[in-house]
């Protein structure tokens, strides 16, 4: 129906990877992040912010689009008036990744989803790695 052949549909395909990892290089380059680790498939670069001398996570999907996060101090998110979209964000990230999280992981502040989500998603990287 659309005339495009099975060939050139794998090239696309074959070239998503390239991609996500020059889009998640690019991110983290504008944003002064040292990349440590980027898993392409997941959308996930982990890195360390030289400006906020902390951890960073950025990541990509069509969920939430692409997104900066840096580990900071848990009371910060108290009195933040982007909790709850920042959570939103989170949960969200959590699902596309398939991590499933308990109704109480769920409440969590934004600052310790995010450990949490990140944790767990780093850890499936360092398991296959060995």
């Amino acid at each position: 129906m659309l005339k495009v052949s099975r060939q050139a549909v794998n090239q696309l395909a074959q070239s998503i990877p390239e991609k996500v990892t020059a889009a998640l290089s690019d991110a983290a380059r504008l944003n002064g992040v040292e990349p440590r680790h980027i898993d392409s498939t997941k959308g996930m670069l982990f890195g360390w912010s030289r400006e906020f001398d902390t951890e960073a996570v950025i990541t990509l999907n069509r969920e939430v689009g692409l997104h900066i996060w840096y580990k900071h101090n848990l009371g910060r998110c108290k009195i933040c008036p982007d909790k709850h979209q920042c959570r939103s964000m989170l949960l969200k990230t959590a699902e596309v990744l398939g991590i499933s999280l308990t109704s109480d992981e769920k409440e969590l502040t934004p600052s310790s989803l995010s450990s949490l989500v990140f944790s767990r998603a780093r850890g499936r990287y360092d398991q296959n790695r060995v």
